[in-house]
């Protein structure tokens, strides 16, 4: 269930608790990686020490006048050249091919049939389906490193010729370590975020809500992960859930200081699609954490937005929840706005798929009619031109999307403006003739 206080009136996040059916929950970051930060931090400062020794131990041996380099001389020897390898290669031309026929090659060994997953990163197995987990590699990557060309061409291809999915906030974060202009090339991403609880032990733990989970689950049997040593033990689950979308929202700025006008990560993207696995209704309220910085930070990101699994407890009048609203700003105007039943669900062995349905869809931002009606109709480079509207110009918008998650084919479908609805689920009242061009 979803806490309703006010924004202001909420407590800090680490001391919020819900009851809900005997389940004490709360939402906090990963324990894991505040672990690996205070690691980190302890190595830095015992290197730093023993920096200091060093320096300390250099100036006792100069005040004595002790020589502190070594006299002994480590520079490398030239290998000699093996008699094989000195033979010289016959002299004959290597065959050679076309420059268009070795980028049409690098382009087909370097596209994958399916979404790549956590690209240039580790996986991790309870983020995956078994399917995917098993799955051998799609594309030639080695090609990269047969040349400075081949890499140069061959990313290129590899961002612009293949979809994203990213399962850990760390491998978006990754990205920043690209070109701009390899960077601008990904249209389209799916941001996976596989909520993770905490408790005393591991094991496995029933948080199956008011509302189900998915038509297919009884009882939300959701895996329980034992608290690392050194996480401060508090009483009930510590979920990582809400926090860990936020993280993979700051992933989505560039890692430059708060002071600089931070860019976007990925400044082409046009859609994205946020599956959130294991969300349930016993999560407190996490639109909050999230909200100043798709406000302030993050803006309006993409033109079609999808989120599948978003828990169900706190349905609006609209059909969304108080977080999707909060997501939905990261819609541009007139843009398409979508939500869907959970896709995934975790087991001991990783995620199981589930079977999709429909999707509720609306255009945001669109109620007022354009003051000027063009007259040039809208072409989709794979949709073409749009069928003719029965309704008046600027009553109706159109999108090139699909409607379901099962045929994910897509097809044009007419929105009305002032409601977001499709035209077609739309009652009009006496008016609706008035609408109708004749």
């Amino acid at each position: 269930m979803s806490n309703h206080n006010h924004l202001g009136m909420l407590p800090t996040f680490r001391h919020l608790t819900r009851v809900c059916g005997e389940v004490c929950m709360m939402e906090g970051p990963d324990p894991t990686a505040s672990l690996a930060s205070r690691r980190y931090d302890a190595l830095e400062k015992e290197n730093k020490n023993n920096l200091d020794e060093i320096k300390r131990l250099k100036a006792l041996l100069a005040a004595h006048k002790i020589p502190c380099e070594p006299s002994v001389n480590f520079a490398l020897q030239p290998r000699r050249r093996s008699a094989r390898r000195s033979m010289q290669l016959p002299n004959r031309p290597l065959p050679q091919l076309p420059t268009e026929i070795q980028l049409r090659i690098l382009g087909h060994a370097l596209t994958s049939p399916d979404p790549i997953i956590d690209p240039f990163y580790k996986l991790r197995r309870d983020n995956v389906t078994k399917e995917e987990w098993s799955r051998t590699k799609q594309i030639n990557i080695h090609f990269l490193a047969t040349c400075k060309a081949f890499r140069v061409e061959g990313l290129q291809l590899l961002f612009a010729n293949n979809s994203f999915i990213f399962t850990q906030a760390a491998s978006l974060e990754n990205l920043a370590k690209l070109p701009h202009h390899l960077r601008t090339t990904v249209k389209q991403v799916t941001l996976r975020v596989v909520g993770r609880y905490y408790d005393e032990a591991a094991g496995r733990r029933d948080l199956t809500g008011n509302v189900d989970y998915h038509s297919s689950i009884d009882k939300l049997m959701i895996p329980i992960i034992a608290r690392p040593p050194g996480m401060i033990k508090d009483k009930g689950i510590q979920a990582y859930c809400w926090e860990q979308l936020a993280d993979f929202l700051k992933a989505l700025l560039m890692p430059t200081p708060a002071s600089v006008f931070r860019q976007k990560l990925l400044p082409g993207l046009d859609t994205m699609r946020i599956d959130l696995v294991n969300f349930c209704d016993h999560l407190p309220y996490g639109g909050y954490q999230f909200s100043a910085l798709i406000r302030w930070q993050l803006g309006k990101l993409v033109d079609e937005l999808l989120i599948t699994g978003a828990p169900e407890g706190d349905i609006t009048d609209e059909g969304f929840t108080n977080e999707e609203r909060v997501l939905h700003q990261l819609v541009r105007d007139e843009g398409l706005i979508g939500s869907a039943v959970p896709l995934f669900v975790s087991t001991p062995s990783g995620l199981r798929p589930l079977k999709g349905h429909g999707i509720a869809q609306r255009v945001v931002r669109a109620d007022m009619e354009p003051k000027f009606k063009s007259t040039k109709t809208l072409i989709h480079p794979k949709g073409g031109e749009p069928p003719k509207s029965m309704y008046k110009p600027g009553k109706t918008v159109w999108k090139w999307t699909s409607d379901s998650l099962t045929n994910p084919e897509k097809k044009w479908i007419e929105f009305d403006r002032r409601s977001g609805m499709p035209a077609e689920d739309v009652c009009y009242d006496s008016d609706m003739w008035s609408d109708i061009e004749n």
